[in-house]
C-alpha cells in the first residue's frame, strides 16, 4: 500500500523544518509555502493530513473541507475568525505555537493512523 502524503501549508522556513521532522518520522511530507500562495485545489487522493498555519492557509480552507480531510492548524492565537474556520472541517485540530514537538509528532501518528481519540468537529491542544 502506497503511503499517504502528509500536505504542510506554511512559509518556507518552517515548512522545511515540519518537513524534515516528518520524514525522519517515516511520512512522506508536500509543502505548499505560504509565499506561492494562490487559489487552486491543493488536495488530492493521496493527502492523508493536511498541516496549515492560520492565517496563512486559510484560503486553502474549503479545498480541505471540500475533500473532508484531517487537518492541524498551527496558530499563535485564537482568534473568532480561526473558531469559525475550525467548525467548518468534519475532523481538526489546533496547535498553538510555539509547538512541542514530541506533542506534534504524536498527534500527526494518531491523525494518520486514525486513532486520535476527538469526537469530530475540532480539538484545540
Amino acid at each position: 500500500m502506497e503511503r499517504e502524503t502528509i500536505l504542510i501549508i506554511d512559509e518556507a522556513g518552517f515548512s522545511r523544518v515540519c518537513s524534515a521532522i516528518l520524514e525522519a518520522e517515516g511520512y512522506r511530507a508536500e509543502t505548499i509555502p505560504h509565499e506561492s500562495l494562490e487559489s487552486r485545489t491543493v488536495c488530492n487522493d493521496g493527502v492523508g493530513l493536511v498541516i496549515a498555519s492560520y492565517p496563512y492557509g486559510s484560503c486553502f480552507f474549503e479545498d480541505i473541507c471540500r475533500f473532508s480531510l484531517p487537518i492541524i492548524v498551527l496558530t499563535d492565537h485564537i482568534s473568532k475568525d480561526l473558531l469559525s474556520a475550525l467548525e467548518g472541517f468534519e475532523n481538526s485540530i489546533c496547535m498553538i505555537k510555539p509547538l512541542d514537538y514530541k506533542k506534534f509528532t504524536s498527534v500527526v501518528r494518531q491523525m494518520m493512523t486514525g486513532t486520535y481519540a476527538g469526537q469530530g468537529g475540532y480539538s484545540i491542544v
